[in-house]
Formats: C-alpha cells, structure tokens, sequence
C-alpha cells in the first residue's frame, strides 16, 4: 500500500481553520439567559460542524491498494479500479468541472476513468503518484 497526502491550497485551507474556529468559540458566545436546550442544540450543531472541517482537513488522502486507487476526504471515500484509468490531466487553473473533488488543493489530477467519469485529486507528490499508477496500468494517458 502507498499512502499519498493531499496537497493544500493555502486560502482554502486558511478559510476552513478559521471556520472550525469560530464554529468553537460560537457556544463561548451565546447569552446567559437562555434555556438549556436553546444553548445545547447550537452547541451540538457548532461541534459537529467542526468536526467535519477537521476530519475534512486532517483526513483526505488516496492510497493505492492492489490495483485500487482508494480516496478518502472526510466522509466521502471511493475506490478506483486502476485498470479503469484512462487518462490523467494536470489541472493548473484551479477551475475544475468533476462532480468528485476529494482536494484540498488548487493545482491537482483529474482522472479519468471508466467511459465518463471523473475525478479531481490533489497529491502532494503528483509525479510519484502518476509513477505509482501507471506500474499498476501502463496505458493510462498523462497530459501535462
């Protein structure tokens, strides 16, 4: 198995730590009148958003296991039948049309595989990614 991390977009990621902060200091700042449940309820909400951001931040990687590409990022995680990979794309605009973004970053993979599907991917290491799918399948398209 090699285990790849995600790359990060300095802005996207800056706004999204900012974002868990406020989410948890926002219980900190509620009145002191109010009832018990109208405290809890946006505390439970703030939390659980936070914890989202932070497994979102913390936890999107791909990983080649076999001949599967496997991604996670946050709770949305896939796997890929390398033999299905196409074509990879170098994406450089950070405009991107895939419906699947499992990225932190701005300047990542599209892969295509299977007859229209997609995928946008960020490695921090794009070159030893391509390297380490293309020993799996040989006949997958790089385009820089």
């Amino acid at each position: 198995m090699k285990k790849f991390y995600s790359d990060k977009h300095i802005p996207t990621v800056s706004l999204l730590w900012i974002a868990v902060l406020f989410l948890l200091a926002t219980p900190f700042l509620t009145p002191n009148n109010l009832t018990k449940i109208a405290v809890f309820i946006p505390i439970v909400i703030c939390v659980v958003s936070a914890v989202l951001l932070l497994w979102i931040l913390l936890g999107t990687n791909y990983s080649i296991e076999g001949s599967y590409l496997k991604y996670k990022s946050g709770p949305l995680k896939g796997k890929i039948d390398i033999f299905r990979i196409h074509t990879i794309e170098h994406q450089k605009n950070g405009i991107v049309s895939s419906n699947l973004k499992p990225a932190l970053g701005s300047k990542g993979l599209i892969i295509k595989y299977n007859k229209f599907d997609d995928i946008y991917i960020s490695p921090k290491r794009k070159q030893e990614f391509i390297n380490a799918l293309l020993e799996i399948n040989s006949h997958i398209e790089v385009k820089h």
